[in-house]
């Protein structure tokens, strides 16, 4: 408390007053004194404190677990170079692959061993490895024709008791089956069927056809009336695509490929009619006398000028046939199982590979979880949006990636449960070379049809036992 010397006017009076006598006049006398007196005074002042706060702070950190080098398992892929190539808009396959193994297995890398372009040097050089035993690679890319000959020589190992096999379309696994073991996991293919030209048919009041014989009658009737048009394109040039049609036909109406004695049965009723179906197509002018000399990309070409009315051919186009620059029938259009009589099979002949487990694999666990990624909705996915068509995952063409990478893959899903193989055969290159020769030499009339057939099925036997 602070003391603060204050002045104070004390006035003295003093009155004298006589004790006797007459009053006198008071007199006032004034004095001025200093006194020190302690006041008290409030002080108010701020005060800068520091003062410890307790802060919560939240953070994430990624941490990189590392697998120990000596943990880490390298699973071998042996497929050809465009693994690592992307059509679409999605990263590789390979890439696909990889990753998706890696982030359900750290311990497992993926590499991939390189297979030649050329499909002969291909089979080759697995044949070699697989009769060798050789462990090196432990997954390897089948073709359809292999599947027979890899079968009998147990050179894959079944993949049943794969834990999401269910989720593919039991076509697709049926094509990579051998004696009820399933043998590989289908990752793209081709699977052919029929387009054909929906505003046409809809102006004459036709419905999609059911039968060959619906095919023939809706060509000949919309064609009387555009002789320029063609009614119905396919590829008879002597070369595989050939066989496929033949297949499509045999199918169609009621044929097989051997009877169950194991023998060639091209040569059926059946088989007959088939090619007899085939050749009557170019003799009538329904498709083009040029067809024996066509090959796929002819027929498609001419069918996506918009001067064709129905066209076998693999699925695949449906990526492209509503782009304006490479076609001129964009919306008018509609892919079908191909067509069968009746006591017939509608079919779709299919082609392409799966992936298959190398039986004398070190890895042989880590190479069964590398499958089972492979078979995954992801995997699958990734090979939709970067090859396109053909996968059998199930309900993968409703998928809305894949959609918006292919708006038309959708056009596929009618024609999955329809696909069949090609002729099974442990020398499909000999038993298919033998077929074009002898279904050629019948549809350019160098042979009777009959008599292509009987040759046909004399040489397929003696290659077959």
């Amino acid at each position: 408390m602070n003391a603060k010397k204050s002045l104070l006017l004390f006035v003295i009076v003093v009155l004298l007053l006589a004790a006797c006598g007459s009053t006198p006049a008071p007199q006032t006398i004034v004095q001025t004194v200093e006194v020190e007196k302690e006041v008290p005074v409030e002080v108010t002042s701020i005060v800068e404190v520091e003062k410890e706060v307790q802060v919560e702070v939240t953070s994430i950190v990624e941490v990189e677990k590392e697998v120990p080098a000596e943990d880490v398992v390298d699973i071998t892929l042996a497929y050809g170079r465009f693994l690592r190539i992307s059509f679409g808009a999605g990263p590789t396959p390979f890439d696909a692959i990889k990753e998706a193994v890696s982030a359900k297995y750290p311990n497992i890398n993926v590499q991939l061993n390189l297979t030649p372009d050329n499909m002969n040097a291909w089979h080759d050089a697995l044949a070699v490895w697989l009769s060798a035993e050789d462990p090196t690679v432990d997954i390897y890319g089948m073709d359809t024709p292999w599947v027979k000959e890899f079968g009998q020589a147990e050179w894959a190992l079944p993949l049943n008791d794969l834990p999401n096999i269910g989720n593919i379309e039991a076509a697709g696994l049926e094509t990579f089956s051998y004696e009820g073991q399933v043998l590989g996991i289908p990752f793209w293919g081709s699977l052919n069927g029929l387009f054909y030209r929906t505003d046409l048919l809809e102006e004459y009041g036709f419905e999609a056809p059911e039968t060959f014989d619906d095919v023939v009658e809706i060509a000949e009737t919309i064609t009387a009336d555009n002789p320029d048009m063609s009614g119905f394109l396919w590829p008879g040039a002597k070369e595989e695509s050939l066989v496929m049609v033949w297949a499509s036909m045999l199918y169609g109406f009621g044929g097989e490929y051997f009877d169950d004695g194991g023998l060639c049965a091209a040569n059926s009723p059946e088989g007959i009619a088939a090619v007899e179906f085939m050749k009557r197509l170019i003799d009538d002018g329904i498709s083009p006398a040029e067809t024996s000399a066509w090959g796929a990309g002819d027929a498609r070409t001419r069918f996506a000028e918009g001067n064709a009315v129905f066209l076998w051919h693999n699925a695949d186009i449906v990526s492209w046939l509503d782009d304006p620059e490479r076609s001129a029938i964009g919306g008018k259009w509609a892919l079908i199982a191909t067509p069968a009589q009746p006591g017939g099979r509608r079919s779709g002949i299919t082609g392409g590979f799966s992936f298959a487990v190398n039986p004398y694999t070190d890895n042989l666990d880590e190479a069964m979880k590398v499958m089972e990624v492979i078979a995954s909705e992801e995997v699958q996915k990734a090979f939709a949006i970067a090859w396109g068509p053909v996968q059998y995952y199930e309900g993968l063409y409703d998928d809305p990636a894949v959609l918006e990478s292919n708006p038309n893959a959708g056009a596929i899903s009618a024609i999955l449960p329809s696909a069949l193989n090609r002729p099974p055969s442990s020398n499909y290159a000999e038993v298919s070379t033998i077929l074009q020769e002898e279904i050629h030499s019948a549809i350019t009339g160098i042979k009777p049809v009959e008599s292509a057939l009987n040759e046909a099925c004399t040489r397929i036997d003696a290659v077959e036992e």
